[in-house]
């Protein structure tokens, strides 16, 4: 039997569990050295050996390919690998700042979800999202986010996701930290969600305003997020174009704006230049991709479906 070949099986099989994109690619290349010497010195066997361990380390390099895109694929999330504190705003400089942004920057909503590794031999990931204080109830605060933060497995096309459970940790603009669980999520595919806090005592007072008009192309927005993990950060751009999300039985508003959106931003808010709100920001192009296009779904219309009693 060709050491190679025997050297190139090997190697496959170790790069499934491993990250076969080395182990997979030195696989193939043994196993073509092999076939090589067995063609030209019959007395050497293995040809089936070397060619089995051809196939699976291709398979080990295209699999770990498409798995390794799909773990770094997290539209508009932050990564984070440290259980670092947010900076909370100054309560002097939210004092200072015009009543239609301070409003805003209070109903803000620092999100840690924290979520078990796609694989078992993978580190727990934390992401950074924001959500926007949308009620108050006994205690429990609503916070308005996307599905897409508290639900890592959400929207995602790769067979090794599955339902993760994920630890939701909600920090608000006064400094508490409180336990956050998920108490509602937009069916259809929509990419919105509720979480609700525990009994944590907090003085965050929040007084926020939905939107009473129709937007219109050209009008000034800001929004307020935690882009990149800088809490509690305020840009402003101006609505691009509106469009409609087809499909199924809840038609959305989708408000397309040029107003600086990053990962992070999930779940923040777009304001009318009046400070109510217009929409939940969900994703945007990749930077590499475009510049300037990012999306929010109608908060108007998230209160129809709400109020309509779909959801899971």
């Amino acid at each position: 039997m060709h050491p190679l070949a025997v050297a190139a099986f090997v190697l496959s099989l170790v790069g499934i569990p491993l990250v076969g994109l080395v182990t997979g690619a030195i696989a193939v290349l043994l196993a073509g050295t092999a076939l090589s010497q067995i063609t030209s010195h019959p007395v050497y066997r293995g040809r089936r050996l070397a060619l089995a361990g051809m196939v699976i380390g291709m398979i080990d390099i295209i699999g770990w390919v498409a798995v390794l895109s799909v773990m770094l694929a997290s539209p508009n999330l932050s990564i984070s690998s440290q259980m670092v504190t947010p900076s909370f705003p100054s309560q002097e400089l939210l004092a200072r700042s015009p009543v239609h942004i301070r409003e805003a920057l209070k109903a803000n909503v620092y999100l840690r979800v924290q979520s078990k590794a796609r694989l078992p031999f993978l580190d727990d990931e934390s992401f950074i999202g924001s959500g926007i204080v949308v009620g108050e109830s006994d205690g429990h605060r609503a916070i308005l986010t996307n599905r897409h933060l508290v639900e890592p497995s959400f929207d995602s096309r790769s067979p090794w996701v599955v339902g993760r459970p994920a630890q939701i940790t909600a920090y608000l603009h006064d400094g508490t930290v409180d336990s956050a669980f998920v108490a509602w999520k937009a069916p259809q595919g929509i990419d919105l969600a509720i979480v609700t806090t525990g009994f944590q005592a907090s003085n965050a007072e929040v007084t926020l305003r939905a939107a009473s008009g129709e937007a219109s192309i050209g009008e000034k927005v800001f929004a307020v997020g935690n882009p990149h993990e800088l809490s509690w950060s305020y840009t402003e751009g101006v609505i691009s174009a509106i469009r409609t999300r087809e499909g199924g039985p809840f038609p959305l508003r989708l408000f397309q704006t040029q107003t600086p959106i990053n990962p992070g931003s999930s779940g923040g808010g777009l304001y009318a230049a009046d400070g109510t709100l217009l929409g939940i920001v969900t994703w945007t192009k990749h930077k590499a991709q475009a510049e300037g296009i990012s999306f929010a779904i109608s908060y108007r219309d998230f209160l129809k479906l709400y109020d309509a009693g779909t959801g899971q």
